[in-house]
């Protein structure tokens, strides 16, 4: 079976400057939940707009098993760190469903999938309320759905805990755990990430330095401080 995200000696600099991506090479295999973990300046967020092509890297990414190309994004669901980037209607079920209609679905149908979405992050008694009414734990699980509604084959989330208390990113892990989507994620949170994530990459200075199952690495406290990860 085809690796579901291949990169391949990736490198990425702003304006000619020093690397920020510096010869990445690395897979997701379909069903794993990978972890990307580094100290702030890695270069984490940066790989996953490379990923999706919003940067333009040296190297090569092959998506499905085949080489980068626009129109194999609509098989992934992105969740940035900003929620409110992806939730702005009147209600969590239009937000849903406006990109099934833009995609030529009839409206009954869409809102059907939309509460389908909202249902697997546990959101369904709010299918009404708009995103700016609700706490920032829960706009974090509604742009989850935001991206689980059309049914991607990949998720790739960026520091999907930043700004969330303890509770709220035990409930975000539980969540992503329990849809058991290929998942992709960026974070420093090391809790979220023990709870979350199969298997690491850890990223230092745009390198990757180390990569295995996530409690293996995560026990190994000198190796953590050496990264700055501690």
């Amino acid at each position: 079976m085809r690796p579901v995200v291949e990169a391949r000696g990736l490198w990425f600099a702003f304006d000619g400057g020093e690397p920020v991506l510096r010869d990445l090479s690395f897979s997701v295999e379909r069903g794993e939940r990978v972890g990307i973990v580094g100290p702030n300046g890695a270069g984490k967020s940066t790989l996953v707009w490379c990923l999706l092509g919003l940067y333009k890297a040296r190297g090569e990414v092959r998506l499905f098993g085949e080489p980068f190309r626009r129109q194999l994004l609509a098989r992934v669901g992105v969740v940035f760190q900003n929620p409110e980037d992806m939730l702005f209607l009147p209600s969590l079920k239009a937000d849903l469903a406006l990109p099934l209609v833009n995609r030529g679905i009839d409206r009954q149908e869409a809102d059907e999938r939309a509460r389908e979405a909202l249902a697997r992050v546990g959101l369904s008694s709010l299918e009404d309320r708009p995103a700016s009414s609700l706490s920032l734990g829960q706009r974090k699980r509604a742009a989850i759905a935001a991206a689980l509604v059309t049914s991607p084959e990949l998720l790739l989330l960026d520091e999907p805990t930043a700004e969330l208390d303890g509770r709220a990113a035990r409930v975000l892990a539980a969540t992503l755990v329990e849809l058991g989507a290929t998942t992709l994620a960026t974070s420093h949170d090391l809790t979220f990430l023990d709870r979350f994530a199969t298997r690491l990459l850890v990223l230092v200075d745009g390198c990757i330095v180390a990569t295995g199952p996530t409690k293996e690495i995560l026990s190994d406290a000198g190796r953590l401080e050496s990264w700055g990860l501690l």
